[in-house]
This record gives structure tokens, C-alpha cells and sequence, in this order.
């Protein structure tokens, strides 16, 4: 499966761990026994996500006892505590050429995964269902651009728009890293310092004290293909989008009923 016995794992949580979306708690009690079993016996399960430090993503990993968290795609990395350890952030002139270039697309613009939504206030109302939980401004209440250490858009009908979007933003802004998400239908930009296998070599290597190419990484999205670079193996849930699995370094089980558990399992097995 692997030609090396990995010192820690680092993963994904939508998509990936989280086995049980549709439930209050998101994820078995089954992965969550197991990763913490892991961590309490030194083989660390590092939390590496696009999420930000959340309410709900801290208790996550207070549960399964990550000792660090790696959020916005690396752009921020805490403690256990929520101790902002390492922070990446494009600045304000550069998340205004962002945003300006994703008005001309009429796209909705997220900042850092806050709370506040950019864009056309009547196709929000159609657009998604979990939109109607944010604060919803239109363009023209965007004076002041933040720094920021991810942006978020979304808001093509269409995989084959979002992806030629990608291109485009791509040929635009060549110094930032545009990644595919939400099954094809939105797009993560960040700075090339800013991504999961960058946020992952940080924690190994200056954190853990573990080489980064003895580590593997668990995702099922465009932005978990950066690790394959940085990690000694990129591995895709088989419920990835084909372009992912296409890059990863090998494809193992559903991220259904605990599908890192059993995949850790078999690496851990094996030979």
C-alpha cells in the first residue's frame, strides 16, 4: 500500500472524516475513538481543513486529542487551545484585486470563512440554503478589503463554469493558489504559502519534530492535492472528484462508516 510506515496523519474533515454530515455531532463515535487512541499513543492525527477555528472544529479536535489544528488551508494553525501559532494572510490590495476580479463573474465572495457574504442580495435567495445563515451584503457595501488568509467563491451553475473560472483567475493571478471544492462548485484562493501540504510541512517539521515525507494526508478536494507535494503520500477518499483521485498517490474507501479508520488501519497493517 505505502512503502513507509507513517509517524503521523494528517486529514480532511469534510468529506473525510466528518463520516456522519448529517448528524448534530458530523462524525461516528467509531473515528473518534480511534484518533484519539492514536494521538494518546503518539502517532499524531493532525485536523487539516479549509474551516477556521471554530467553535465546533476546536471541540472536534479536544475529542480525537490533536495536539494542532491546521485551518483555512494553512493560512492559520493552532494549538489545541486555540492558540494562533502560525498565521498566513494576503493583504488588503490583494484580496481587492480578488474580489474584483470575481465581481465581473457575479460570484459570491467569503473572507476568511466568516460570516458575512458578498454579492447579488436576489440570486442569494437561490442560490444555497446555509447562505441565509450569513450576513448577505451586496457589492457596493465592500469599501474596506481585508486581510485575509483564504477567499471563498462560488456561484457558477455549472462544474464545467467553475472550473473554466479557475483557469482563468489562474492566468490572472499566477502568484496564488486556486483550488476546486464543493464537488466541483466552488473555488478556495489562497497564497502559495498558504496551503494544506505547506501547513502540514509547518506542523511536522517545526511542531511534531517529524519529517514531512513520513507523513501521509487524507482529503477527498481540490485543495488536499497541494499535500502531494509536501507529504510522503496524498491519499484520496474514493468518494473524491475524479480530478483528485487522478492525483493523489492511491484512492482507498468511502469516508463512510469511519473510512479513516479502516484505511489508517490497513496502512498500519500492512507489512
Amino acid at each position: 500500500m505505502l512503502n513507509f510506515k507513517p509517524k503521523a496523519y494528517f486529514t480532511d474533515l469534510d468529506g473525510t472524516l466528518l463520516d456522519k454530515p448529517r448528524t448534530k455531532e458530523m462524525i461516528s463515535q467509531e473515528n473518534v475513538e480511534y484518533m484519539r487512541f492514536l494521538n494518546d499513543n503518539n502517532i499524531p492525527v493532525i485536523i487539516s481543513t479549509g474551516r477556521k477555528n471554530s467553535e465546533f472544529v476546536m471541540n472536534l479536535a479536544k475529542k480525537i486529542h490533536s495536539p494542532y489544528v491546521i485551518c483555512q488551508n494553512g493560512g492559520l494553525i493552532v494549538d489545541i487551545n486555540n492558540n494562533v501559532l502560525h498565521k498566513v494572510e494576503m493583504k488588503s490590495d490583494v484580496t481587492e484585486k480578488i474580489a474584483r476580479l470575481l465581481m465581473k463573474e457575479n460570484m459570491f465572495v467569503i473572507f476568511s470563512s466568516g460570516n458575512e457574504v458578498y454579492g447579488n442580495k436576489a440570486k442569494m435567495r437561490t442560490i444555497r440554503p446555509w447562505v441565509k445563515n450569513l450576513v448577505q451584503h451586496s457589492y457596493e457595501d465592500l469599501v474596506v478589503y481585508p486581510n485575509a488568509t483564504k477567499v471563498l467563491a462560488f456561484g457558477k451553475a455549472s462544474k464545467w463554469a467553475t472550473k473554466k473560472l479557475k483557469e482563468k483567475l489562474q492566468k490572472e493571478l499566477p502568484e496564488l493558489c486556486v483550488d476546486i471544492i464543493s464537488k466541483g462548485y466552488a473555488l478556495e484562493i489562497t497564497t502559495e504559502e498558504a496551503t494544506k501540504g505547506a501547513g502540514n510541512t509547518y506542523v511536522a517539521e517545526k511542531l511534531l519534530n517529524i519529517d514531512v515525507k513520513k507523513t501521509v494526508h487524507f482529503g477527498d478536494s481540490g485543495n488536499d492535492i497541494s499535500t502531494k507535494d509536501y507529504n510522503g503520500a496524498f491519499i484520496a477518499m474514493k468518494n473524491s472528484m475524479r480530478s483528485v483521485k487522478k492525483a493523489a498517490t492511491l484512492v482507498t474507501n468511502s469516508y463512510k462508516k469511519a473510512g479513516v479508520r479502516r484505511a489508517i488501519e490497513k496502512i498500519r497493517l500492512d507489512k
